[in-house]
C-alpha cells in the first residue's frame, strides 16, 4: 500500500486561471445549467475520489505489426497535433487550435514535461490524451500512481478525453496508437496505464493495439490523503475482465 500526500500542489493563480477558462468554455458551449452541474461534480471530486482499475501495458515493439491505415478516424477534416510545451501550445492557439481552455491543468502538465496528443476536427478539439516520460510528468496527469520504471525504458499514458459529439469516429483508437508511436519513437519499450474497470470501450481499444491486462489497482483519495494498491490478476478477475470485453 502506498499512502501519498498531495505532492503536486497547484500555484493558486494557475488554479484560478484554469477554473475561469474551463468555466467560460462550458458556459459558452453548454449553458449555465451544465456549468452548475459540472461545478457541483468538481467540488465533490476535490473532496473524495475512488477508482478501481485494470493495469494495462503495451510492449511497444509489437506496435510495428499495426497498420496505421486501418485506424484512420472516420472524419474528413481531422488533424493530429503533438504538443510538448506551452510555447508550442501558444503557437497552436495562434492558428485557431486551442485545447488548454478545455482541459483542466494543461498549462501545468506541459510545464512538468507531459506531452499532449490532440486530434482536432476543423478547429475543434475532438480528442486528447497525454504521454509522460518522467515521474514528474506522470504525477501532473492526476491519474492513479501506477508503478512505472522510467529509468528502465517505460512511460505512461493518461488524461484521455473525447468530445461526446465526436465519439464513434475511431478517435480513441487512433489517438492511442499515436501516443504509443510517440513513445516508441522516443526509444521506450513499455507503456503503462490504468483503465477503469467499467470502461469497456477503453479496454477494447487497448486490446486492438495489443495491450496486456497485468493487474488491478485500487485508488482512494480523501482531500489530501491518498492510497494506491496494486495486485496481480486472480482467476476471478481474469473472468470478469474477459466478460467485460464480450
Amino acid at each position: 500500500m502506498i499512502q501519498c500526500p498531495d505532492n503536486d500542489p497547484l500555484c493558486p493563480m494557475d488554479r484560478v486561471r484554469d477554473l475561469l477558462l474551463r468555466g467560460r468554455y462550458i458556459y459558452r458551449t453548454d449553458g449555465v445549467r451544465m456549468l452548475l452541474k459540472r461545478g457541483v461534480a468538481f467540488v465533490a471530486h476535490c473532496l473524495f475520489e475512488r477508482r478501481t482499475c485494470y493495469l494495462v501495458l503495451h510492449r511497444l515493439e509489437n506496435l510495428i505489426q499495426v497498420n496505421e491505415s486501418d485506424l484512420i478516424p472516420r472524419a474528413d477534416d481531422f488533424s493530429l497535433e503533438i504538443v510538448a510545451s506551452n510555447d508550442e501550445a501558444d503557437r497552436l492557439e495562434a492558428r485557431g487550435l486551442d485545447f488548454r481552455s478545455q482541459v483542466w491543468g494543461s498549462r501545468r502538465r506541459l510545464d512538468r514535461g507531459a506531452v499532449a496528443v490532440c486530434v482536432f476536427i476543423g478547429d475543434e478539439l475532438a480528442h486528447i490524451g497525454w504521454v509522460a516520460l518522467s515521474k514528474e510528468a506522470c504525477d501532473s496527469l492526476g491519474e492513479p500512481p501506477v508503478a512505472v520504471d522510467f529509468s528502465g525504458g517505460e512511460g505512461c499514458r493518461g488524461g484521455v478525453w473525447t468530445d461526446p459529439k465526436f465519439r464513434r469516429l475511431g478517435l480513441h483508437t487512433y489517438g492511442n496508437f499515436k501516443r504509443l508511436e510517440f513513445m516508441l519513437d522516443k526509444g521506450l519499450v513499455v507503456a503503462r496505464g490504468a483503465v477503469a474497470k467499467g470502461n469497456t470501450v477503453a479496454l477494447r481499444t487497448n486490446e486492438k493495439l495489443g495491450a496486456e491486462v497485468c493487474g488491478e489497482g485500487r485508488y482512494r483519495r480523501i482531500l489530501w490523503w491518498r492510497s494506491w494498491k496494486e495486485k496481480p490478476l486472480t482467476p476471478d478477475s481474469d473472468r470478469e475482465q474477459s466478460n467485460a470485453g464480450d
